[in-house]
């Protein structure tokens, strides 16, 4: 089978765990025997307005920059005016379309599977389905939704009014979608619910299927026995390893630690973000947080393999966090706030526990009861939990799903 993974940013360039769990997907459905290839954005090249062919990890790329105001992944802040343009011509880009359907006509897959679509515009679907393939579409956010694709206001409270522009903006994406989507996929039943909701998946043509981590060969990664990090052999280690965004919710971590009042509870801060100078000032005087910045490889696992919990204090829908299966690898319960789709990954005194979203006492109250007996009682379910989530197992259910559409 030829599939295509179609998907707004791709290694090299990364901003969360979707374009992790997107190159993982993409390794795995290329070692199972299947001819796979990828089309992307990238920024602009001076001088040139083509597309770049490339091989990354044996895997053919297509990158282009879709013709508008700015490539909307780069780090800095945009101009809040050049802002509406960019949505603008994010509702249909006439490069985009005209890209894209030449490359799958070239290609002729079997599957087209859109991952994030943002920056493509939503020509992505036209060209798509003109081209003859079948489609799948994976929600991994709310951009159907919500033009900020978070679903929350200014003041960081869950956004619930839908107004007239919305109605819009919603209207255009199901307008895009219909007939163009074979079969959409949501890694959670709160997505797909949410989108129902909003007038999409009205044929119930959606499959639920969680996302997949790679993992070692048999399926967990072992602690290890060192302390690169552990500051306190005793002492409860509770570590946070995502981006460090107002809302991923860690000015309530912040709090909770603080009201907490632990000496014998460390918490360790691994991410990047423009939220972070905020986050240190808020934990200035807290001898038992470390910040360790962005973490890839031996790091990034020594930080998992050394700490006794994980904290996901999210206060927006959060869809399908990958860094919680990736905790429960290393036997890491999870300390998480019941929105969106986390619940859904999270069994009660189990594999973890819930808090109020927002709710730094809620939060504080879990990280003072919690024992590192308790925390070290869960690692076998965990673990066991762990195993639910393989890309083996997340790739043999896609591949399902794609020889149903091919038939």
């Amino acid at each position: 089978m030829k599939i295509c993974l179609v998907t707004n940013i791709y290694e090299p360039y990364q901003l969360g765990g979707t374009e992790v769990y997107v190159k993982a997907l993409t390794e795995s459905i290329k070692s199972s025997g299947h001819n796979i290839f990828v089309i992307t954005t990238c920024p602009p090249v001076k001088g040139f307005r083509g597309v770049i062919n490339e091989t990354v990890n044996g895997i053919p790329v297509y990158r282009f920059y879709p013709w508008n105001i700015y490539w909307g992944y780069r780090a800095q802040a945009k101009p809040l005016v050049l802002k509406p343009l960019w949505h603008f011509v994010e509702q249909w880009n006439p490069q985009s379309y005209l890209t894209l359907r030449s490359i799958l006509e070239k290609e002729l897959p079997d599957i087209v599977h859109i991952h994030n679509m943002g920056g493509f515009s939503n020509s992505i679907f036209w060209a798509c389905k003109g081209s003859g393939r079948k489609v799948v579409y994976t929600l991994h956010d709310y951009i159907s939704i919500c033009p900020k694709s978070i679903l929350l206001k200014g003041n960081l409270e869950i956004c619930k009014r839908n107004r007239l522009p919305c109605k819009v903006y919603q209207m255009i994406k199901r307008w895009s979608c219909k007939g163009n989507v074979d079969l959409f996929i949501s890694p959670s039943s709160f997505n797909a619910e949410l989108h129902r909701q909003h007038g999409f998946l009205k044929n119930g043509q959606c499959a639920v299927i969680p996302l997949g981590i790679d993992m070692t060969s048999d399926g967990l990664r072992q602690k290890k026995g060192s302390a690169k990090f552990r500051v306190q052999d005793q002492a409860i280690n509770l570590l946070y390893l995502g981006q460090v965004v107002p809302h991923k919710g860690l000015s309530v971590l912040a709090k909770a630690i603080k009201a907490a009042k632990r000496d014998d509870l460390w918490l360790h801060i691994a991410g990047y973000g423009d939220y972070v100078g905020q986050i240190q000032d808020e934990l200035k005087g807290c001898s038992n947080v470390t910040f360790h910045g962005h973490v890839t490889g031996e790091t990034k696992e020594s930080l998992f393999s050394e700490s006794d919990a994980f904290v996901l204090p999210s206060i927006c829908y959060d869809n399908a966090p990958l860094t919680i299966p990736e905790a429960y690898q290393y036997g890491l319960p999870v300390i998480g706030s019941h929105i969106g789709g986390i619940p859904e990954m999270i069994q009660e005194n189990k594999t973890g526990f819930l808090f109020e979203p927002g709710n730094a006492s809620s939060l504080a109250s879990i990280l003072r009861r919690i024992s590192l007996e308790q925390l070290r009682k869960m690692t076998h379910d965990c673990q066991k939990t762990a195993q639910t989530y393989t890309m083996k197992k997340h790739v043999e259910k896609l591949l399902a799903v794609y020889k149903s559409l091919t038939k």
